[in-house]
């Protein structure tokens, strides 16, 4: 069964090169001499047939109205050839150094799950044609087939920076999903080039908190609307600690930080119960009983029947100072993010005559809206708002699988570029074993691996990784360790060497080597070019795909009239480039 390797393939070397030559050689004398045959017998003069006729050249005949048949002939093959020619010379131009190393990692029956008549199959099973085919991935570079994820596959994208991430893969998925879809960016770019085609589905909203894009605070959200539950109040403080800079994390503390996580926890259950914003937890975050005129929180809590949360207040309430201090100093630190005025524009109604919209989570996983979460990393950044809201629209998707035979109806589509940057979601490498049977499709894209480690640690990162359908590397990796890891999952094939040797009496022997190779060095994989990655996919093999740039597509003149329509408008409105 060796010969159904495809990473056990001899390398062609010099033989097949000659080999290529000689067959080329052959078909011209061929051609060239069936043409000739033909122009003497278009002119009466091909007797005895082509053979006998090209055997027996002295014996032919030929006259001017030959030649002139001939010259005719030659200028009717010669056009058709010679654009075959300079096809065939542009498509060599436009491969790749790395592309003939394509079939030496996988063939036909590695790819088969992903073409569009397979997928599409599985699609109808699950009843998500309203979707589309499935999420494309690119083009297999040895099977030159177009390759789609399905419906219930999650996705890892590790793609340097400059390497088209988002040209090539964000943008094509985000445009072609027929259901709703989240996405986050530091930049302005994939709301620019996919908001006018994503307009055309349904609803845009844009969560542009640090005026990046220039988008007014037209709706709000309600971070504590998600606060249904004890669970989900811890699960919101832990995505808020996460958000936090590694300067202000410094190293965790064993005891004032997970005392100051329940804290936090607390107050936020008792603003939800109490029916209160979270501008309100300014008023309690001061490790003292309220201020006269202040709701007691404990009371929301008890009226709510949450008593040990409630008794939880009370017992820090009557800690020592310092220790006291300490819990409420790290809770405090959660919730940086609500000093600056202009997130809070964003996540509370602004006095009994703001008739904004409030953004529902349950309503959108419904619909084919688009969601553009726009936010920074570091220091003052609002992406404890950015992870919140995709925490949101999850749980809401969570809900609506439970209520509709296990799935949602429509595919929600997560493409979380930037993720590391800009949404520190600690649930998100738990997410990938189930997630995408839920009919929600995460894509996560990264710019390097150790990004992925220092956001989910060791653990967390590799639990994604493992449980990720679809892990695709790309160019502008540089990590020595992680390259050899690469180097070792694409794995090895044979190639073959032939040596020649002369004895001293001049007999000569030749004598030919089988050795196991390297399909790609780390060297190679760290030199990648761009439009060209390695996917790891379930129950295949290493695939060499060509990631297509959105330019090559056929809806590609709407993102460019979107891209030309946002960037002005951002311009004439002063927004952050």
């Amino acid at each position: 069964m060796s010969d159904l390797r495809p990473n056990k393939q001899a390398s062609p070397g010099d033989d097949a090169a000659l080999v290529l030559a000689v067959l080329g050689v052959m078909v011209v004398a061929i051609l060239g001499g069936g043409l000739v045959y033909l122009a003497a017998a278009i002119t009466g003069h091909g007797e005895g047939g082509p053979v006998r006729w090209l055997v027996r050249p002295a014996g032919a005949r030929w006259s001017a109205g030959a030649t002139v048949a001939l010259v005719a002939l030659l200028s009717v093959v010669a056009v058709p050839t010679a654009a075959i020619g300079v096809a065939l010379v542009r498509a060599r131009r436009r491969r790749e150094w790395t592309d003939p190393l394509a079939r030496s990692m996988s063939s036909a029956r590695d790819v088969r799950e992903m073409t569009a008549d397979a997928v599409g199959r599985d699609t109808a099973r699950l009843g998500a044609q309203r979707a589309g085919i499935g999420i494309g991935l690119g083009r297999a570079v040895a099977q030159r087939v177009e390759l789609y994820a399905t419906y219930e596959w999650s996705q890892v994208w590790i793609m340097g920076t400059r390497a088209g991430k988002t040209r090539h893969v964000a943008v094509r998925q985000i445009v072609e999903h027929g259901g709703p879809v989240v996405t986050t960016s530091n930049k302005r770019d994939t709301h620019d080039w996919c908001r006018g085609p994503r307009s055309e589905r349904g609803t845009v909203w844009v969560n542009d908190p640090q005026d990046i894009v220039g988008e007014p605070a037209s709706w709000w959200w309600n971070p504590l609307s998600y606060v249904t539950t004890v669970e989900r109040a811890e699960k919101l403080v832990a995505l808020w600690a996460a958000s936090r800079t590694s300067e202000t994390v410094g190293s965790l503390d064993p005891y004032f930080d997970p005392e100051g996580r329940r804290y936090a926890a607390n107050l936020l259950m008792a603003a939800a119960s109490g029916g209160e914003d979270l501008t309100r937890l300014a008023d309690w975050l001061t490790g003292r009983e309220p201020a006269p005129g202040v709701p007691d929180p404990r009371e929301y809590l008890r009226g709510a029947g949450y008593l040990m949360m409630a008794k939880d207040l009370d017992k820090i309430w009557q800690l020592a100072p310092e220790q006291r201090d300490g819990i409420v100093g790290t809770a405090a630190s959660f919730f940086g993010f609500l000093r600056d005025p202009r997130y809070v524009r964003w996540i509370t109604r602004q006095g009994a005559q703001d008739t904004r919209p409030e953004f529902d989570p349950a309503a959108f996983v419904g619909s084919t809206d688009t969601l553009f979460l726009v936010s920074k990393e570091g220091a003052g950044s609002a992406r404890a708002i950015t992870g919140a809201l995709v925490a949101a629209v999850q749980a809401a998707g969570e809900h609506l699988a439970q209520h509709s035979g296990g799935r949602c109806p429509t595919p929600i589509l997560f493409v979380l570029d930037e993720a590391a940057n800009v949404c520190r979601w600690p649930e998100l490498p738990s997410l990938y074993s189930h997630a995408g049977g839920q009919g929600m499709i995460l894509v996560t894209i990264l710019q390097s691996a150790s990004q992925g480690r220092e956001v989910w640690d060791q653990l967390g990162f590799r639990k994604m990784t493992g449980a990720t359908n679809i892990l695709a590397c790309g160019r502008g990796l540089n990590d020595a360790d992680d390259l050899h890891d690469l180097a070792l999952l694409i794995g090895d094939r044979q190639t073959r060497h032939r040596s020649h040797s002369t004895g001293s009496k001049g007999h000569h022997s030749s004598s030919v080597d089988v050795r196991e190779e390297r399909i790609f060095s780390e060297a190679d994989l760290r030199a990648l070019p761009r439009g060209r990655a390695v996917l790891f996919a379930s129950g295949a093999r290493p695939i060499l795909i060509e990631t297509v740039d959105y330019t090559q597509q056929p809806w590609a003149w709407k993102v460019d009239a979107s891209q030309e329509h946002y960037s002005r408008l951002g311009a004439e409105t002063g927004a952050a480039l």
